[in-house]
């Protein structure tokens, strides 16, 4: 990182959080949490910080566990150029036909690689399966490091099972647990208005002031609407996109970017679960492409965007959300510290309130 990428203020802020964790790699197995902003350079970090605490414990394997198949391919890749191709296997439902080799299903199977990369999905459903097939894998995370990636997004209907199932692997099957994210929850165990929550007790935070990182990567003005009441149309807000060469627009719902979408001209492009892994990859090569060359390049796109896709535009629309969501869009703005003026320039633009003001557009 410190020889090939460009010394920017993020960059070296991004070098000295991979040194933290490096360094935090010594501490004795666990479970820990990574709070630290988009952009930040969490996928690298928490990867060095698995593999030098693999090495320092004698741990057995590094899983990475993401909750979307729509990034898993980006992470998988950031890894296998590091790592290299034969030490990680992707376990998911979009893997790429030539990497289903008899030796890749059997592995995957069983989980018998070094690096593990799979999702949210097929992690918990192999824990609480009552089949041979799914429980096959289950002794390869006992002496595991598990990194879970974009944590916030576990399902808050099933939290309780969960949080007692990975404090389960940490407290009796040797396995070190990293909880990354930027918007880390409150997953500590406490009494509650209506019983007790049964969380996390000991999670060791690896970034000494989460607060204080946060305000040193702040490079965008995040502007809210003055009246929250107040609803905007997608005829009012095509002509705002339109006014900008390089913009994101994220909304809720799938029907709401199709809704969108309609209303911008021909090159926009549109993203989300209605296209296929494959589809999904190449508009995206696109897109990074197009940013890099400072072409014009407009974008509408469901939530599956906001976790861990490596997009930097100047400005960002995000329909009205939780402050997660907002939070996680605006990693995707000035992502790379590059806009001169956050008033300005760098902004994720949260004002444009579009559910269920498109009715009479379908």
């Amino acid at each position: 990182l410190s020889e090939c990428a460009e010394p920017t203020p993020v960059n070296r802020i991004r070098l000295s959080l991979l040194r933290r964790c490096l360094d935090a790699a010594q501490w004795t197995p666990g479970l820990f949490s990574v709070t630290v902003p988009t952009g930040s350079g969490k996928t690298l970090a928490t990867t060095g910080f698995a593999l030098h605490h693999a090495v320092r414990h004698n741990k057995r394997r590094v899983v990475y566990v993401i909750p979307y198949t729509s990034i898993i391919e980006q992470t998988a890749e950031v890894l296998r150029l590091v790592l290299g191709e034969e030490v990680v296997l992707e376990h998911h439902s979009n893997i790429e036909p030539e990497r289903e080799t008899p030796q890749a299903r059997v592995a995957a199977e069983n989980w018998d690689a070094p690096v593990i990369v799979t999702t949210a999905v097929q992690f918990f459903e192999s824990l609480f399966a009552a089949r041979p097939s799914r429980c096959r894998k289950l002794h390869n995370l006992v002496n595991a490091v598990i990194v879970l990636d974009e944590v916030q997004l576990l399902p808050p209907a099933f939290l309780v099972p969960i949080l007692h199932v990975i404090d389960q692997l940490a407290r009796h099957y040797g396995a070190t647990i990293v909880l990354a994210t930027a918007t880390q929850p409150a997953f500590q165990a406490r009494h509650t208005a209506d019983g007790h929550f049964p969380g996390f007790q000991g999670v060791r935070e690896i970034v000494p002031d989460p607060g204080k990182l946060h305000a040193r990567l702040r490079r965008i003005q995040v502007e809210l609407p003055q009246d929250f009441t107040a609803t905007q149309t997608w005829d009012a807000l095509a002509p705002l996109i339109q006014a900008e060469p390089a913009v994101l627009c994220i909304v809720n719902t799938r029907r709401d970017a199709r809704a969108l979408h309609r209303l911008l001209p021909h090159g926009t492009f549109y993203l989300s679960t209605y296209l296929c892994g494959a589809h999904r990859s190449a508009v995206l090569k696109t897109i990074r492409a197009r940013l890099a060359d400072n072409e014009e390049v407009r974008v509408v796109s469901t939530q599956l965007v906001e976790a861990g896709v490596d997009l930097d535009f100047p400005v960002v629309f995000r329909a009205l959300s939780g402050l997660d969501s907002i939070a996680q869009a605006a990693g995707r703005c000035n992502r790379e510290g590059r806009q001169p003026e956050l008033g300005q320039h760098g902004r994720a633009a949260g004002g444009a309130r579009l559910e269920n003001l498109h009715a009479s557009l379908l």
